[in-house]
């Protein structure tokens, strides 16, 4: 049996799961922006290691770039919107 290349959606989903959880109300806003850079550098070089760093550009483009897309994550998160997948 052989494995199944990893697809960018996959690679995205497991990244959220494993990086993206919410911050509860006690995170002030110069830790929000320290933990949303680290995150975004993160998901970035992951990205480009795995080859689908033009994939991620296209898909944070709707949010400002991949720290805002981090962010929305977080922000989907603290909602609890999310929905296991």
């Amino acid at each position: 049996m052989t494995d199944m290349p990893e697809t960018f959606e996959t690679f995205l989903r497991i990244w959220i799961a494993e990086n993206i959880g919410s911050l509860g109300i006690q995170t002030d806003a110069t830790n929000l922006k320290y933990i949303l850079r680290v995150r975004a550098d993160e998901l970035e070089k992951a990205a480009t290691i795995k080859g689908f760093y033009g994939e991620l550009a296209e898909a944070a483009r709707p949010y400002g770039g991949i720290e805002g897309f981090v962010q929305h994550q977080f922000e989907e998160a603290n909602r609890g919107e999310r929905s296991p997948q």
